[in-house]
């Protein structure tokens, strides 16, 4: 596994936009630790159980387990981690509020720069929030969708607090 195909997982993770990133964020190392780890080379995997932590600079993720999958060329192919739920949070230059995210389940696609939550999905910073069944974020274009699924009352919610 290379470290900067795990780069490239956290950066992409939910705000790849370097703007809303500490700019050292990507110049940190990365740390993972788990209750358990198994890396199958032969068959381009990686996977991370029990308590997961992974940090890099000011971003920070918890979950139940994380597993990572790989191209014949170890190149990060799919990220997914699960928890009930799964905890993200960064915080961005200047002086914003953290950034957080959590779900039972997000995963990455790496090719497609797309990264969904599902399951009970929240984004939020300060008292701006965004909450759906599911919620897909394209890393590259910027764009945000949130879904309410299959449940009748289930809706989507988006508040925007006033700007001073």
């Amino acid at each position: 596994m290379k470290l900067s195909n795990l780069m490239i997982f956290w950066i992409a993770l939910l705000i790849a936009n370097p703007a809303l990133a500490l700019s050292t964020d990507r110049k940190q190392p990365i740390s993972i630790e788990a209750d358990e780890a198994m890396i199958d080379d032969a068959k381009g995997i990686a996977v991370y159980t029990g308590n997961v932590i992974v940090s890099q600079g000011s971003i920070r993720i918890n979950s139940a387990k994380l597993t990572l999958h790989y191209t014949d060329k170890q190149t990060l192919e799919k990220a997914v981690a699960t928890g009930k739920p799964v905890r993200f949070k960064q915080t961005p230059d200047g002086k914003k509020p953290d950034l957080h995210a959590k779900a039972h389940r997000m995963e990455y696609y790496a090719h497609k720069d797309m990264l969904h939550l599902t399951k009970e999905a929240m984004v939020w910073q300060g008292e701006d929030k965004f909450t759906g069944a599911h919620i897909s974020y394209d890393t590259k274009r910027g764009i945000i969708r949130a879904e309410k699924g299959k449940s009748k009352t289930g809706r989507v919610s988006v508040t925007i607090q006033p700007k001073q």
